[in-house]
């Protein structure tokens, strides 16, 4: 989705750290919808499921991208 914008971002310290922040906040809802204590309805269907497969897809995607773009700066790139 954003991924081109993010793709062109540097891992500036603050936008890391904020990421840090609402990456916590998203585990907790994983975990939410995980013990059945948070439910996401569309239309009156349960799509809980889709949910959180795209949840942890958005996390693990933009980790990587922070991951890859700390190490280009580590290396100087």
């Amino acid at each position: 989705m954003a991924t081109a914008y993010i793709q062109r971002m540097r891992a500036d310290p603050v936008v890391v750290q904020r990421w840090r922040e609402l990456r916590q906040m998203l585990i907790l809802q994983l975990e939410m919808f995980d013990q059945g204590s948070l439910i996401l309805k569309s239309a009156g269907v349960d799509v809980s499921a889709d949910a959180i497969r795209n949840l942890e897809r958005e996390i693990l995607d933009f980790d990587a991208l922070i991951l890859d773009d700390e190490t280009k700066e580590a290396a100087g790139v």
